[in-house]
């Protein structure tokens, strides 16, 4: 099972503030799975644009974020103020997750968990986009979120 990158009740409370999902704490683990995969996903892409571009760091131009992750970044940006949730855990967390064969700008490295956090919400957005009647989460909607997310990001 994957590491929570932010603690569980507060998980928790961003689901059902920004899907009106409800986890526990084991499907909540299987979408923290989909978080690190999509993570690492983001920043391959990432370093390939760098590298492209002849950089030698990764800046935020170079991470592929379309206007609805920016969107959701928003939203996700705006329900941790209000649920206190701590950055800087959150951060370490992720830098740890993320290949250093090129450094990260400053800019970048402040929105790593703003970037993951959202990537949370994504999943969940995705189950209730699917699901609009449902509650409660369960592995068969994560595996559809998971496939769709594959396909998009």
């Amino acid at each position: 099972m994957a590491e929570m990158i932010i603690p569980y009740p507060q998980l928790q409370k961003i689901l059902e503030r920004t899907c009106e999902l409800a986890v526990i704490k084991p499907r909540a683990e299987e979408m923290m799975e989909i978080v690190e995969k999509k993570l690492a996903d983001l920043f391959e892409v990432a370093y390939e644009n760098a590298i492209a571009e002849g950089s030698g760091t990764i800046k935020l131009r170079h991470i592929p974020v379309t206007k609805g992750f920016k969107n959701s970044m928003n939203l996700f940006r705006a329900i941790i103020e209000d649920e206190g949730v701590e950055i800087e855990p959150i951060r370490k967390f992720v830098l740890k997750k993320i290949p250093a064969d090129i450094p990260l700008e400053e800019e970048v490295v402040n929105e790593l968990p703003i970037i993951a956090g959202t990537l949370f919400v994504l999943v969940g957005r995705v189950i209730k986009a699917l699901h609009p009647e449902i509650r409660n989460v369960y592995p068969e909607h994560i595996e559809e979120a998971e496939k769709v997310l594959d396909y998009t990001l």
